[in-house]
C-alpha cells in the first residue's frame, strides 16, 4: 500500500517517514491512555477474570482499549496519507536530494567543531568581562556620586 506510486523510488524516505509517524502516533496514544487513566475512572479491568494480556502484561481497561483503537485509526490514516501521489513524490524528491549531499569527513567535522567551541569560549569571556566592567562602572556612578 505504501509503494503503489513509483514503487522502486524513494523507498528509504517513505519507510523512515512511515516508522517515524508510527512512533509519534504510538507515543501520543500511550500518553492519551495515561491521561485517561488519571482523569477518569477507566483504570478497572473490563473483564473480571481476564485482567491482563498474557504476553504484554497490559491491563485490559477502557483507556487502553480506546488508545489502541485510536492508534489503529490514526495509523490507517497515516498509511493513506503517505501513499498519496503528492506526498510520495515529495518523499522521492527528498531522497534524491539527500543523495546529492556532500557529507563532511571526520577531520572536517572535528575542525569545524573546534572552531565553534573556541569561538563560544572567546565570546563568553568577552561578555563576562563586559558585564563585570559595566557592573562596576554603574556601581561607581549610582552609589558613589
Amino acid at each position: 500500500m505504501l509503494f503503489r506510486f513509483k514503487p522502486d523510488e524513494g523507498r528509504n524516505a517513505r519507510q523512515i517517514a512511515f516508522w517515524g509517524g508510527e512512533a509519534a502516533v504510538a507515543y501520543a496514544c500511550m500518553s492519551f491512555s495515561g491521561l485517561l487513566d488519571s482523569s477518569s475512572g477507566m483504570r478497572s479491568p473490563i473483564f473480571e477474570g481476564f485482567e491482563s494480556l498474557p504476553i504484554f502484561g497490559v491491563t485490559v481497561n477502557g483507556s487502553n482499549l480506546i488508545s489502541i483503537l485510536l492508534f489503529i485509526v490514526i495509523s490507517l490514516f497515516w498509511v493513506k496519507l503517505i501513499a498519496k501521489e503528492k506526498f510520495a513524490q515529495h518523499l522521492i524528491e527528498v531522497e534524491g536530494e539527500m543523495r546529492k549531499v556532500t557529507w563532511p569527513t571526520f577531520q572536517e567535522a572535528s575542525n569545524s567543531s573546534i572552531v565553534v567551541i573556541v569561538t563560544v569560549f572567546v565570546l563568553m569571556a568577552f561578555l563576562s568581562l563586559a558585564d563585570w566592567a559595566l557592573g562596576n562602572l554603574f556601581n561607581v556612578i549610582l552609589w558613589e556620586s
